[in-house]
């Protein structure tokens, strides 16, 4: 996990940095979308073999509040494991 983890944070840095650049506005626009479809994709195969419609709706509410708020996607996947654990989802 250490190459992929660096080249992540190495790239992070960098578009932090660069921020201002169109380019780098445009690359964060349009990967907003493939995030949220990604995300999307997951929870439905991950909920496809459990019964019941409320995993879908959990997905569709974590793509939404990483879309439109600011909430870091880490805060997310750790409710959802906190959630999990305890047996309610």
């Amino acid at each position: 996990m250490l190459p992929s983890t660096t080249l992540a944070l190495a790239a992070a840095r960098w578009g932090h940095a660069r921020r201002d650049w169109r380019a780098v506005q445009a690359f964060k626009a349009g990967m907003a979308p493939i995030v949220i479809a990604l995300m999307f994709a997951t929870g439905w195969i991950l909920s496809a073999e459990t019964p019941g419609w409320h995993h879908l709706l959990l997905t569709v509410a974590a793509a939404i509040i990483v879309w439109r708020t600011r909430i870091h996607l880490l805060v997310l996947i750790a409710v959802g494991g906190i959630l999990g654990a305890l047996g309610w989802v």
